[in-house]
């Protein structure tokens, strides 16, 4: 059979789309399945940026616990059943004990035959995952689910400089230098398409400087020590690849096809460096230049209270629009060419109007003697503190970590209790200190110093269930899913608090 355009690379499509069309499929969910491969899609997203950053909470519980709260970002619900299935869905088909690996049909076109495509979507990660000191399982995304992460790419362009580079990364760290270098590629695209940005709106600002009021986005003068530092970390990224690249040059001197492959790389990220470096460069000038714009023509940034026909009326009206009615235009001119003043009360007329009552007194007041106050100790109301912090470390039992977000999702009364102490909310924040280790069981109150081993020691005495955490250490982590949390009219960031069991 000759095989035509149509035909050629069939079966090597197929095998990519068909992990896209199973995403899902055959779960029964009920009233949430026509939102499944959604939210598939963002758990396998949540996963590989976890890869990414180095970050190991990647076990079965802490996908369940992804899921969930896909489930509630996405405003949807599900049970705790649907949680779990939908997690283990995204393991392996078929029952647990089997572990099956998922299988589609595709078409042979060279062989004329119709074959089968076994694949999963994570895998275990041999680098993190210690089962010989009892350890659970901790997942990455296979190969194939990747590729479904960059096909999306190809359209959302959602990468930043960082995350390509930290994706390239960890591409040299397992030994995959081809796809590294074609991530590189991606790389150069992108810094290409943001200097083009650059130079256009250097143009702009050049011919009219007014576009600095529009393109509020666009200005970053406030911001300058902010972006040098980015540029700065991301500088630090390019020279941690080219160590990384000379370390495997090293360990690989007698393998010639590796040495190639790494010249390349190399070559590569040398060429992606000094386009990043002209990038940093240009945003910094276009930074200079806003900076000077705005010290050499301050009237320009002025606000301007005065309504200017010129302005106003003929070049944002009458050019733009046009005129629909005649008399809509002779409204607008008649007062040019037509003045005629209404008519003016004289000065003298309005006091005359006026009446005085001369009669009236003031009623004298007498000025009580202010009785001394005596300020009152605040007192905390340690019960109402210890109730709202429980449902945080009933999280942390279940999920190993719990951010702040979440309380956003629970019944108002429970909000409540967090509003109801202003030290509910301060405890939290002191949770971003350096790490703690649980160690309040058999102390006494008194010999407590630090506010969050109080807190502990209250929630052990009143749930006894949390005793399970002594020993324990308890850290946060800087949540990268969330913006600055916005509840009830307070502005925080998004860190997690994580609890870690001590290893006996």
């Amino acid at each position: 059979m000759d095989v035509n355009e149509s035909w050629e690379g069939f079966a090597e499509r197929m095998q990519r789309l068909n992990p896209l069309f199973a995403l899902g499929r055959g779960m029964e969910v009920g009233e949430i399945k026509p939102h499944l491969q959604t939210i598939l899609m963002q758990v396998l997203l949540a996963i590989f940026y976890r890869e990414l950053n180095d970050d190991a909470n990647r076990r079965k519980s802490d996908i369940k616990y992804i899921v969930d709260d896909c489930i509630k970002q996405m405003k949807l619900l599900a049970d705790e059943r649907q949680i779990d299935r939908i997690t283990s869905g995204l393991l392996y088909q078929g029952k647990e004990e089997l572990s099956q690996p998922f299988e589609a049909l595709y078409y042979d076109e060279l062989r004329q035959a119709w074959d089968t495509q076994v694949f999963r979507y994570v895998t275990m990660d041999e680098l993190y995952t210690n089962l010989e000191m009892g350890g659970a399982i901790i997942y990455k995304l296979t190969d194939v689910a990747q590729e479904m992460i960059f096909m999306s790419r190809e359209m959302a362009e959602e990468f930043s400089i960082t995350i390509e580079q930290l994706y390239s990364m960890q591409l040299i760290k397992n030994g995959n230098f081809r796809k590294a270098t074609r991530n590189l590629d991606h790389l150069i695209s992108r810094v290409n398409r943001l200097m083009a940005n650059e130079f256009s709106f250097q143009k702009e600002m050049m011919n009219n400087p007014k576009i600095l009021l529009a393109e509020e986005e666009m200005q970053r003068a406030d911001n300058r020590v902010e972006i040098e530092n980015q540029f700065e970390e991301e500088k630090n990224h390019f020279r941690t690849i080219t160590s990384m690249i000379e370390k495997t040059k090293r360990r690989n001197e007698a393998d010639d096809f590796i040495q190639k492959e790494l010249i390349i790389l190399q070559e590569k990220i040398s060429h992606t460096r000094q386009l990043h470096d002209r990038f940093a460069k240009l945003v910094i000038q276009n930074i200079s230049y806003e900076m000077k714009l705005k010290a050499e023509n301050p009237s320009l940034f002025w606000e301007n209270s005065l309504v200017s026909f010129r302005e106003h009326f003929y070049e944002n009206w009458l050019l733009k629009e046009g005129v629909k009615q005649f008399t809509q235009l002779e409204t607008v001119l008649s007062p040019l060419f037509s003045p005629k003043n209404e008519f003016i009360l004289p000065l003298d007329w309005i006091w005359g109007e006026q009446e005085f009552d001369e009669d009236m007194q003031q009623t004298p007041v007498i000025e009580e003697e202010a009785e001394a106050e005596v300020p009152t100790p605040r007192v905390t109301n340690w019960e109402s503190v210890v109730k709202a912090w429980s449902y945080v470390f009933q999280y942390l039992q279940t999920y190993k970590q719990f951010s702040l977000a979440d309380l956003a999702d629970l019944p108002v009364e429970i909000q409540d209790l967090w509003f109801e102490e202003s030290e509910t909310i301060d405890l939290w924040m002191m949770f971003d200190k350096k790490p703690l280790k649980i160690q309040v069981l058999h102390r006494k109150e008194e010999t407590l110093s630090d506010e969050r081993e109080i807190l502990l020691y209250k929630l052990m005495k009143e749930y006894p269930q949390f005793q399970i955490f002594e020993g324990s250490n308890i850290f946060t982590e800087f949540d990268h899913r969330a913006k600055p949390l916005r509840w009830q009219r307070m502005k925080m960031t998004p860190f997690k608090i994580c609890i870690k069991e001590e290893i006996r």
